[in-house]
């Protein structure tokens, strides 16, 4: 893959703070925010977007007089491809960038392309799960498939990728470090994603969220590689935090965090009534649940194992409360059913 300037270039906004911002595209979900500062020693970056994106982020650091060599620090806030994948490309051409991210993400991530492949098999046993029927089933697999088969085929165009995930500084939950002259701390936030860290700007009391909140909207993987009990832990511990502004990885900023915070929290306890309220009024499978809570336009577009897992969250936590049953049946279909 060659880094060439693109034909559209991202704007690199100031967002206030000594912030910017810059909305890269990507084929997946919604497009990325890459946040940076301009400190004493370069750029520091939050997350640096998907791997396909690196042109564009070239692109956009140059209409500011700026180029890789420029960057120093780059925080990952979590492993999912469409934040870190690029730096699979990135650390061959920004040689003096220091990464950082949560502990034991890089041994637990290791070879990323064969840490996606076990994501991309986590992804098709949702799948199967939730669609009994075989066309329907056979369909959603091969548009799963090509999406993958995009993102491999993109690293393998490229001579200079290396698939082991570089981590260099490791960061734990309540550290502290300063980055080119500006102090952040690092909060552990999992819930969405098990290694998934948010920075705090303790100055200006930004947090960045990552994927914790997008709107007033929740992304739980379930069993891939997310927990809804951290995530309601995590939602907790966040209200007590001295939040001033709240920027997420994805769409515009929260403008008022602990009010969009709190309503996450009622969300989920009425998706939660919604499928108990569905399944009394008889057996139900995790399609027809998954589009009740949050509706059937979900089909279009990456969201579709994200939905599904957010459900699925909640299936889970309900057998475990011992007050729904699966019923397994051929091909990993399921069928839920409440407890009387």
């Amino acid at each position: 893959m060659k880094v060439t300037i693109p034909k559209r270039i991202p704007d690199m906004e100031d967002i206030g703070d000594g912030v910017f911002k810059i909305i890269l595209p990507q084929p997946f979900y919604a497009p990325n925010n890459i946040y940076l500062y301009q400190g004493n020693d370069g750029l520091t970056l939050i997350d640096s977007g998907y791997i396909e994106s690196v042109p564009m982020l070239q692109a956009s650091l140059k209409t500011k007089g700026f180029s890789f060599k420029d960057i120093r620090h780059i925080i990952y806030t979590h492993n999912h491809l469409d934040h870190i994948s690029s730096s699979l490309v990135l650390k061959s051409y920004a040689k003096n960038v220091t990464y950082y991210g949560y502990r034991s993400m890089a041994d637990g991530v290791g070879n990323y392309l064969e840490s996606m492949m076990l994501f991309e098999e986590a992804t098709e046993d949702l799948f199967h799960k939730a669609f009994g029927e075989k066309e329907e089933l056979n369909r959603i697999l091969e548009e799963s498939r090509k999406g993958w088969r995009q993102f491999y085929s993109k690293f393998s165009e490229t001579k200079k990728g290396d698939p082991v995930l570089r981590i260099d500084v490791a960061i734990d939950h309540n550290d502290s470090l300063e980055l080119g002259g500006r102090l952040f701390r690092f909060l552990h936030t999992p819930g969405h994603n098990l290694y998934h860290i948010t920075p705090v700007d303790p100055s200006t009391g930004i947090y960045f969220s990552g994927d914790l909140i997008i709107a007033n909207l929740t992304a739980i993987y379930s069993e891939m590689d997310g927990s809804l009990g951290d995530y309601y832990f995590t939602l907790s511990k966040l209200l007590e935090e001295p939040i001033k502004r709240m920027l997420p990885a994805h769409g515009s900023e929260i403008e008022d965090p602990k009010k969009t915070i709190t309503l996450v929290k009622k969300t989920l306890s009425i998706l939660e009534k919604g499928v108990l309220r569905r399944l009394r009024e008889g057996e139900s499978d995790l399609k027809v649940l998954m589009e009740a809570a949050i509706g059937k336009k979900v089909h279009n577009g990456g969201h579709l194992p994200t939905a599904l897992g957010l459900v699925y969250s909640i299936i889970q936590k309900l057998v475990l409360e011992g007050q729904i049953r699966i019923e397994k049946r051929e091909n990993g279909y399921e069928i839920f059913h409440i407890v009387n």
